[in-house]
């Protein structure tokens, strides 16, 4: 025969295990919703550096990143298809193209928890930049190796916001001398909105 004690031990480590698996339900930490495909947009994305001495900037108006989020905890995951970028003008009134490719390895994304943030992995070569302002000039972005970029990200909005995030650049022949290193700008809202706990 059990015990009052002993019963009254079971009921409390039973709910005690319960309490934890609702927790665990509840509070798991990751990225939620997990295994949704999720579409992020930006309306002003700018990347900036200099060629033959002077600033040289291209703003693009459209862009948009897709991925699936992992099924649990925070990545990283393949962003597929590869970012667009559209509507691209340069500083100087000259039409711009950015091109984005997988020739040497997936784009990724990463979620970070603390500070909540995402990590956007550009790989080898996987970017140039062109525009009618200097023909026959293509900036690489990442042109020696895969490059992370990060950006600050808010639960609230579901903004994740690149502010000067350093990307290393190289130019051909044609682009003159250009500095090694470049920043990327913009903020990127997610359908649905992402959290990271």
């Amino acid at each position: 025969m059990i015990s009052r004690t002993a019963k009254l031990a079971a009921t409390v480590t039973g709910a005690g295990a319960l309490v934890a698996m609702m927790g665990g339900i509840a509070y798991a930490a990751g990225v939620s919703p997990a295994n949704t495909a999720i579409t992020a947009t930006s309306t002003s994305v700018k990347f900036a550096g200099t060629l033959s001495g002077l600033s040289f900037s291209v703003t693009c108006t459209s862009s948009t990143i897709k991925f699936t989020t992992p099924s649990s905890g925070y990545g990283p995951v393949n962003i597929s298809p590869d970012p667009t970028f559209s509507g691209c003008k340069d500083n100087f009134g000259g039409t711009a193209t950015i091109t984005a490719n997988h020739t040497n390895g997936s784009w990724t994304l990463l979620a970070i928890a603390s500070p909540t943030s995402v990590k956007i992995t550009i790989p080898k070569a996987g970017v140039t930049v062109s525009t009618t302002t200097l023909p026959g000039c293509v900036v690489t972005g990442a042109p020696t190796a895969a490059a992370p970029i990060t950006a600050s990200y808010s639960n609230s909005t579901g903004k994740a916001t690149f502010t000067s995030a350093s990307v290393p650049f190289s130019g051909n022949a044609a682009c003159g001398t250009i500095s090694p290193t470049g920043t990327a700008t913009g903020v990127y809202t997610t359908s649905p909105t992402v959290t990271i706990t």
